[in-house]
């Protein structure tokens, strides 16, 4: 399991720094670096996937004091943890398709007055619930950590470069690793294809099918 400690004791790894850390509170350059940088690194990498930890579910219902965008009857306000917005449908089960509507700064905006909305989060309870983090992204995390405090540490250059390159590896091993774990999505049937498939169904039941 993931923790802030270990995390940073990888990423010092990476850096080079055997000695790592002891503990959070310990009063040390690497440890302060590291600080520095901890929640801005944690929401870039909360950004870079849809991960399967940090999805949260939701309801939500048109905000009736945001005027809707030009075409759309409804708005609805992105909640505060909002990070990215993975699906959005009419139906809370998300198997039917459902693409009317927009995405757009604080706001999105439809025709349906409900929405049930996937985003990746960054509450407590999901982006940021550090024990949830599957060891992949905790080791991306971890080098992309000491790809920003190369420099404050080591001095060197080369080695922020390496560590750079090293964190896009590790970043794209994680997604793909965690894509794994999602059920597979099957696009959801056209208007045409459910109109023929509604045809078929009556024409079923009047013959006694």
């Amino acid at each position: 399991m993931a923790s802030k400690l270990s995390i940073y004791k990888s990423a010092l790894r990476y850096l080079g720094n055997a000695a790592g850390v002891a503990s959070l509170t310990e009063a040390s350059p690497a440890r302060r670096a590291l600080d520095d940088v901890w929640t801005e690194a944690g929401e870039y990498m909360l950004a870079k996937g849809l991960w399967n930890f940090a999805i949260r579910s939701s309801e939500f219902q048109n905000d009736e004091d945001v005027e809707p965008l030009f075409g759309y009857q409804y708005a609805f306000s992105k909640p505060s943890d909002w990070v990215r917005t993975v699906s959005i449908s009419t139906d809370p089960t998300f198997m039917v398709g459902f693409e009317d509507f927009a995405d757009e700064t604080s706001y999105w905006y439809a025709n349906s007055d409900t929405l049930y909305i996937r985003y990746v989060s960054n509450d407590d309870d999901y982006g940021w619930n550090i024990g949830a983090w599957r060891e992949p992204f905790a080791q991306a995390f971890a080098a992309y950590l000491a790809f920003q405090c190369a420099l404050p540490i080591s001095a060197d250059k080369g080695t922020r470069t390496d560590l750079f390159n090293l964190s896009k590896a590790l970043l794209t091993e994680a997604k793909t690793l965690d894509a794994v774990d999602e059920r597979v999505a099957y696009s959801p049937a056209g208007r045409l294809v459910q109109s023929r498939l509604r045809r078929g169904s009556l024409t079923g039941t009047r013959r006694g099918l």
